[in-house]
């Protein structure tokens, strides 16, 4: 009963839009649209059926009930959606041949001897994996958090026994991590390319994979430096120094000699880099770059197809993303967008604001609305649109509007143990209550974008993005 009237909700936009009167400056094809736009984010929301399901049900509607198939199948053939999917299967690369592990290991034994410095070792970890990992949970909670919770048991912390022995430290850090590291690429969070998708849509701006980079990693390496003593202090473990050497030793004894197949992963995980960093000067797309990773990679036997199609996080990312955007550039092209920008304009009063008080006004309206969102997906298809809408009306530097936003995007799901698909996982080991999560995540969410827009903005004027 629960699924059927969920599903009622989703069906009512679809079918209220074509009874309401089509405002003035608007098509009567494109406001219906927005009906079934509406009622696909409902979808994605109330989620009475998986995403995958959702964006297929809406395309069948567009195809059939709108007669609009090639919209409907539009984005399937976009690079991003291709970059996005391939980026998975590059990440489920690293857990099946135990490369993403044995970084982890390698690093425990380098710089592990304390239990803060352990904290720093989960911090490099994520963050050297995040360029090839667009998956939060795949990254954090697929590789790092097996490691870490291991590690806390063999130190005799556990959920009911010595919880805040290391458990209760390696844990919120763990999520603090995560959504820091899923800001720094367009390649580090699923979201991000979504997020630039709709940038160029509504503001008409676009940026590189380099440029990216360059932009988030200062602001953005600053609180990975600052985060995990801040996370320490918060939740203060008992034990102070550990043994790493030994859990190391034991960790890469039971990974054994490193295999051929991590010898490749590991060349052309540099070789992607490389390929993604020079992007500007070889006009080899960021997209082409991942697609060719991947083809070697199934070349070279890394992975083999089977294991690709194993992948289902990457392959129902791709359907969902690839139909909602389909859908998006519906109502972009219907003109929705543009007369959203003026009818917001004759209505709010942020044009003429000070830029930098307006933008303040908007990120903290990104903050304050994550409370209400338990998906980034639905947060960022529902919310995104409207706040680029509200900048572009108002004039704002648009390349600095969307790194804040989507620094936003990540970060402010800190702020609850359910905002980010990793925060359940986490938070659900058991390690710590919801007042010491909420208190830690409300702390490092709040400084951290602070810092995105003070050092941020600043270093953003330095690149002449503004």
């Amino acid at each position: 009963m629960e699924k059927l009237i969920k599903s009622l909700v989703c069906i009512i936009p679809v079918i209220v839009f074509w009874f309401i009167p089509v405002p003035e400056g608007l098509q009567a094809s494109t406001w219906h649209i927005l009906g079934l736009y509406l009622g696909t984010v409902l979808g994605v929301i109330l989620r009475p059926y998986p995403e995958p399901v959702i964006l297929i049900s809406s395309m069948a509607i567009l195809s059939v009930g709108y007669l609009d198939l090639k919209s409907a199948l539009a984005e399937f053939s976009s690079s991003t959606s291709w970059l996005i999917l391939t980026a998975f299967i590059i990440g489920h690369c690293f857990v099946i041949t135990g490369l993403g592990k044995r970084i982890a290991y390698l690093l425990i034994d380098k710089f592990g001897h304390t239990t803060l410095r352990l904290g720093y070792v989960s911090t490099l970890t994520d963050f050297i994996l995040s360029p090839a990992i667009p998956s939060n949970t795949a990254r954090s909670g697929g590789l790092v958090f097996p490691i870490f919770q291991s590690l806390a048991t063999t130190l005799d912390s556990y959920p009911d026994k010595n919880p805040n022995r290391v458990g209760r430290f390696f844990m919120t850090l763990l999520y603090q991590n995560s959504l820091t590291t899923g800001t720094l690429f367009v390649t580090s969070g699923a979201i991000m390319p979504m997020m630039i998708k709709f940038a160029n849509d509504i503001m008409g701006v676009d940026i590189s994979w380099v440029g990216w980079a360059q932009a988030m990693l200062v602001p953005g390496g600053i609180l990975l430096l600052i985060t995990p003593y801040v996370v320490y202090r918060i939740n203060t473990p008992e034990l102070k120094v550990v043994d790493n050497k030994a859990l190391a030793k034991k960790g890469l004894e039971e990974l054994g000699p490193m295999s051929t197949k991590e010898k490749i992963l590991e060349a052309l995980f540099v070789l992607a880099i490389l390929g993604w960093l020079t992007g500007g000067i070889t006009k080899i797309s960021t997209a082409a770059v991942a697609i060719g990773f991947l083809a070697l990679a199934t070349i070279t036997r890394v992975i083999d197809w089977k294991e690709v199609m194993d992948v289902k996080s990457g392959w129902s990312t791709f359907v969902w993303y690839s139909g909602i955007m389909s859908i998006s550039a519906v109502l972009t092209k219907g003109g929705f967008f543009t007369w959203l920008g003026e009818y917001l304009k004759h209505h709010l009063a942020l044009h003429g604001i000070d830029t930098l008080v307006a933008m303040g006004i908007l990120l903290l309206l990104t903050m304050i609305v994550r409370y209400f969102f338990a998906s980034t997906i639905a947060y960022v298809v529902t919310f995104v649109p409207v706040i680029f809408t509200l900048g572009h009306v108002a004039n704002l530097p648009a390349i600095p509007l969307l790194l804040l936003v989507a620094a936003s995007a990540q970060i402010a799901s800190l702020l609850t143990h359910y905002g980010n698909a990793v925060g359940p996982l986490l938070f659900g080991a058991g390690y710590v209550s919801q007042q010491r999560w909420w208190l830690t995540g409300h702390i490092v969410a709040y400084y951290s974008m602070i810092v995105y827009f003070v050092v941020g903005l600043a270093w953003w004027k330095v690149l002449g993005l503004w």
